[in-house]
């Protein structure tokens, strides 16, 4: 696991620095893009503004931006704009791609760790598999737009520039941006391979079939199949893997609703993203896929466990965010409240503005009952038998255990032969009316000769 996590660390480090370069790159385009203009320049005629640009080209961003696209194209001093527009478009959808790309890559990787490590049983790979690439996924494509402004991250992939930070209007049109289009091509990037794959095995069995004599039997100069589990290998698909699934849609979740309090499209795409996953797995599963071992409730458990977690994350970035002035503007409580008796780590961080905004305190609120309620019952779960004992022997209470038995007895499920063994059921075991113990003392006649008839003659 060491090695496997190094491996994934480096992989997340070079993600990091494309994504960091792609923004740098972007941004310097944008800049050459969006110079000052003349305060009258909007007030002169279209004409005018025209003979302005050719004495100045540098004003040529002025003149072009309030074009169409096609007017754009269409004029030769817009050229210049047009290229470096579409570079920076270029570059933001070449930092989605790289991240779409690097979560395949750690596919392939969990994929190999599974076979190099050391598990008890494939459930427990499965699982485990499922728990680090969803972290390792999750980090990637959610978490790298807000380290941006982080000066330490900037240093460490040498990479340097002002970007905006605390979600204010400029962070939109930057790390917004990305983030809608990182999630626009989840929408179908994970179900590439799979289509791809699906394509070639029906191509497979397509010409296999289309290579039929009129006995039905397989033209030998198409291929020969010298046994029958070579020729069922042809119609064999790959493995369902579950996990994989399960991480997937615990990423676009766990995006969709960090951020759906600012950016409410994040949803609607989450919702398209679910709705392609759910019937072009079902197809596949139904066309395609072998029929999966059966996997206990394990990853099921632990996803509904994750999706536990992302109430808290959803009301802390939901604090955050609205937590901003340039957008979410409010009243915070500091000015009734000394601001040097504020807490110096909270000062230092700059989060005094956000954590004493009167609009987020119920979420707050709401975040440390829900984050207090998750770890006394953590507590209760791992320690409340032995805290339940100290308890009833200080106080020198009976415990209710015997009593809880008794009220669950009749729901235990036992097999007929401990039932009877135990008391449980009594009377005849039959309705051979032989095996009654009256009738055979009657009639002279031994339990053993009741076991085999039915009646006498």
């Amino acid at each position: 696991k060491f090695l496997t996590t190094s491996i994934a660390s480096l992989a997340i480090f070079l993600s990091i620095y494309f994504t960091f370069w792609a923004r740098d790159f972007k941004l310097r385009t944008m800049q050459s893009m969006s110079g000052v203009c003349p305060s009258f320049f909007y007030e002169l005629s279209e004409r005018e503004q025209y003979q302005m640009v050719m004495e100045d080209t540098t004003l040529s961003h002025c003149f072009c931006a309030s074009l169409q696209t096609q007017d754009q194209i269409n004029e030769s001093i817009c050229l210049d704009f047009v290229k470096n527009k579409i570079r920076a478009t270029t570059m933001s959808y070449g930092a989605g791609f790289m991240v779409c790309f690097m979560n395949m890559f750690f596919t392939l990787l969990m994929d190999l760790s599974g076979s190099f490590e050391k598990h008890q049983s494939l459930d427990d790979m499965e699982s485990s598999n499922m728990t680090r690439l969803f972290i390792l996924k999750f980090l990637n494509t959610g978490c790298l737009v807000l380290l941006y402004s982080l000066k330490f991250v900037q240093n460490m992939v040498r990479v340097k520039f002002e970007d905006p930070h605390n979600f204010n209007i400029d962070w939109y049109e930057t790390g917004g941006v990305g983030m809608i289009i990182v999630m626009i091509i989840n929408v179908i990037s994970p179900h590439v391979g799979s289509l791809i794959s699906y394509y070639r095995y029906k191509s497979r069995i397509w010409k296999l079939e289309k290579n039929l004599t009129e006995d039905m039997e397989i033209d030998h100069k198409y291929k020969i199949f010298y046994t029958q589990d070579d020729l069922n290998a042809v119609y064999l698909g790959p493995e369902f893997r579950l996990n994989y699934r399960y991480t997937q849609l615990l990423v676009n979740f766990y995006i969709c609703w960090m951020y759906a309090i600012s950016m409410p499209i994040l949803p609607m795409i989450g919702s398209i993203s679910f709705f392609f996953s759910y019937w072009i797995d079902k197809f596949l599963f139904c066309n395609f896929y072998r029929i999966p071992p059966k996997y206990s409730d394990a990853m099921g458990s632990r996803s509904t466990m994750f999706i536990g977690y992302s109430i808290v994350l959803h009301l802390f970035m939901s604090c955050w965010i609205l937590g901003n002035n340039q957008i979410f503007s409010g009243e915070s409580m500091l000015e009734s409240v000394n601001v040097d008796a504020v807490d110096d780590a909270v000062a230092n961080l700059k989060f005094k503005e956000i954590m004493y905004k009167k609009h987020i305190v119920i979420l707050e609120i709401v975040a440390v009952i829900f984050l207090a309620h998750a770890l006394v019952k953590r507590l209760m779960d791992a320690c409340g038998s032995t805290v339940r004992k100290i308890v009833r022997c200080i106080f020198c209470s009976k415990g209710n255990e015997v009593k809880k038995l008794e009220a669950v007895m009749n729901t235990v499920q036992i097999t007929y032969t401990g039932a009877r063994a135990r008391g449980v059921i009594k009377g005849l075991a039959s309705y051979n009316i032989l095996q009654n113990p009256k009738y055979q003392e009657a009639f002279a006649i031994t339990p053993e000769f009741a076991q085999h008839h039915n009646r006498l003659r």
